[in-house]
């Protein structure tokens, strides 16, 4: 069996980077037993519970993963929401209830997150309920805006979160802006912003990691790549995440996005393969997904993660196992899923009353 988490076994096996999701079996990890709305379900043990705030978001990234994972099964990125705040709030912990038993790690993320005014109140609630690993994902744009008298970086702090994902495409302003598209330039969060950001955290259990999706008109080689840890290292960043752009259903709806992947795609195998041979990478631990796959390094005083990711692969899994699932996600119109359609997987349906 399996060990995830906490527990998974310290060790970096080259031979995961060639065997990839071919070889990826649900039934050699850890699986529990819930009952949900829906039915019975086996549950992977170390799943995460994803709080998808809000869809908006005042960037508008070419390589938008949010959007693409609708564009993947041919659908337009339009979520309903509760426009009620009392009743989402309470929809919301009545969910946090009921898959408390779980233990899963919770996730917020967006659209942008950090904007929405019913942030410090879904902190709130996941606190309550004294969940155990609480990561938030965000262009960083509004963790220094001030909401019911602190600023959310504040309130993350207060309420006890430990991760913080901050994407970001590159070290040059300039160029960040350019693929990230953001759209009122006030709210952009830029390197010296972002020191701002690293500096309050730093020394306090709110951990950060810097996402970077690999491009061609980004940072797209091992050169680069070390130019943007050097750079940020120096505003005190050291956790890093490289991304490689996800393989999709070439006839997904969103054509601008996809060409924009398509041309820019960058293979992390090329990059690893180069790393096998850089001295000042040192391999660490790598992690076999159901449709992803990640390699973790030491790069000087820095970690340094690769993840390369699969839709494709994905539906398929799920296919195979359609009783298993894999992770949690509550939407903006109350519905818990196995998905991050809205209208896939259901596993509680929120029905208004």
């Amino acid at each position: 069996m399996v060990k995830v988490g906490a527990e998974r076994k310290q060790e970096f096996n080259k031979e995961l980077r060639f065997k990839r999701q071919a070889d990826y079996d649900i039934n050699q990890y850890e699986l529990v037993d819930h009952e949900f709305k829906a039915g019975h379900r086996r549950v992977y043990k170390n799943l995460n519970f994803s709080i998808f705030v809000d869809d908006y978001c005042n960037a508008d990234c070419k390589f938008c993963v949010a959007q693409l994972r609708y564009s993947h099964r041919k659908l337009l990125y339009e979520k309903k929401h509760i426009e009620d705040r009392d009743k989402y709030l309470e929809r919301l912990e009545n969910v946090l209830k009921a898959v408390r038993t779980l233990n899963p790690s919770v996730s917020i993320t967006g659209g942008e997150p950090t904007l929405s005014p019913v942030l410090p109140d879904i902190l709130e609630l996941v606190d309550r309920y004294d969940f155990r690993k609480r990561t938030i994902t965000t262009n960083g744009s509004g963790l220094l805006m001030v909401r019911d008298n602190a600023t959310v970086l504040e309130h993350l702090m207060k309420k006890r979160w430990q991760h913080l994902n901050i994407s970001r495409a590159h070290f040059d302003d300039d160029v960040n802006r350019q693929i990230m598209r953001y759209q009122v330039e006030s709210e952009y969060c830029d390197s010296q912003m972002l020191k701002e950001i690293l500096d309050i955290t730093a020394g306090t259990e709110l951990k950060h990691r810097l996402s970077c999706l690999l491009l061609k008109d980004g940072i797209g080689s091992v050169e680069s790549m070390k130019r943007y840890l050097d750079f940020h290292g120096k505003l005190g960043a050291d956790n890093f995440i490289f991304r490689e752009l996800m393989d999709y259903d070439k006839k997904a709806v969103n054509l601008e996005k996809i060409k924009y992947c398509t041309d820019n795609k960058i293979r992390l195998n090329d990059i690893w393969g180069q790393l096998d041979n850089d001295k000042e990478f040192e391999p660490y631990l790598n992690i076999l997904g159901y449709y992803y796959y990640v390699e973790i390094y030491k790069y000087h005083n820095m970690t340094v993660a690769g993840e390369s990711a699969n839709l494709n692969q994905q539906y398929i899994e799920k296919e195979k196992h359609r009783d298993t699932v894999y992770e949690m996600i509550f939407h903006t119109n109350g519905n818990l899923c196995g998905s991050w359609v809205e209208g896939e997987e259901i596993l509680d349906e929120y029905q208004e009353r």
